[in-house]
């Protein structure tokens, strides 16, 4: 699991995900969330700025912000059967907080 964990993680910075640029920190701060998908696969991260999650309850296992995402994600043509947190065997590596922003890392789910 931990290999899997790790190669997604490779896969998403190859991407330019992990890095969170310009046009990121700008969308966050425009709409409160920033989505970065894998280039193949199904797996994608969010990062959401804390006064938006704030907003939805601040929990993030919550059906308020599960919804959140479905709706952003469907917006982009992504995860149209819905979505899912990635399985971790250390939460802490699916879930990435800082001061300004909450980043989960997600998975489509076969629709």
């Amino acid at each position: 699991m931990r290999r899997h964990l790790l190669g997604l993680t490779a896969a998403l910075l190859a991407a330019g995900c992990g890095s969170f640029g310009l046009d990121s920190d700008f969308m966050l701060a425009r709409s409160g969330y920033s989505l970065d998908v894998a280039p193949y696969g199904d797996e994608f991260a969010i990062r959401v700025h804390v006064n938006e999650l704030n907003q939805l309850g601040g929990d993030i296992k919550s059906a308020e912000f599960h919804l959140y995402v479905a709706e952003r994600l469907r917006r982009h043509g992504r995860c149209l059967g819905g979505w899912e947190e990635q399985l971790c065997a250390e939460p802490e590596l699916c879930v990435h907080r800082t001061r300004n922003s909450v980043t989960v890392f997600g998975r489509c789910i076969p629709g």
